[in-house]
């Protein structure tokens, strides 16, 4: 993860209105160039660019606030799970160069042979009744607590996707200041020291996404293919 473009994004992010993120509110265009109204977010699965289209991920406002809705619970497990696996998807079918086009080191990360591993035995191999791919990350609200450890196990697999947090330190501790500043820092305290299943699982996936581009290079941080 390019930390320094990132940490760009989010003095751009901290400007913005905290009103902006209400549903019932959308701010003047001339303020805000490409925002579009919050979109409400249907149970149903969508497959292909319509995902894309419907959460508003072409432009860089609408993928911050998708991020911040996973951190709220107020986005649809659906969604989470079609966007991560899409995310990783990317990551797994088009691995990235080492070096960027002016012989610069690629601060996108690579992953290693047992991540690869991972996603391809355990994590990009469900599809549902259309045919569209997803990850069983985020369960679905209604949930009882005797059908979560699916849902248990895959988290278990997608923190062996984060970076180390001894050998990539500045991308292990850069992911956490991000999600700090969408989710707040007093929030973020509360949450860690109830450390439930939920937070465990919505701090992940923002984290991932985050690691792995979902922000700051999104024509190649999502897969075209669902």
């Amino acid at each position: 993860m390019a930390l320094n473009s990132v940490r760009n994004i989010v003095i751009f992010f901290a400007a913005v209105p905290a009103a902006a993120f209400q549903s019932n509110l959308s701010p003047p265009r001339q303020q805000f160039p490409g925002f579009r109204p919050k979109v409400t977010l249907r149970a149903e699965v969508s497959d292909g660019d319509c995902l894309v289209e419907r959460l508003d991920l072409n432009s860089k406002f609408g993928r911050w606030r998708f991020l911040q809705e996973i951190l709220e619970e107020e986005s649809s497990a659906d969604d989470v799970n079609q966007v991560l696996y899409r995310v990783l998807k990317s990551f797994y079918d088009h691995p990235r160069p080492l070096k960027t086009r002016d012989g610069k080191t690629n601060p996108s990360p690579t992953l290693t042979e047992n991540q690869r591993l991972i996603l391809n035995k355990d994590l990009l191999q469900s599809r549902d009744e259309n045919n569209v791919g997803f990850i069983s990350a985020m369960p679905p609200s209604d949930i009882d607590d005797n059908s979560l450890t699916l849902y248990k196990n895959t988290v278990d697999l997608l923190e062996k996707l984060q970076p180390d947090p001894v050998e990539n330190e500045e991308d292990f501790k850069g992911s956490w200041d991000i999600l700090v500043e969408l989710y707040g820092r007093e929030s973020t305290k509360a949450a860690q020291k109830q450390n439930d299943f939920s937070w465990i699982t919505r701090s992940n996936v923002v984290r991932l996404l985050l690691h792995y581009d979902f922000l700051i290079a999104f024509e190649d941080g999502i897969s075209n293919e669902s």
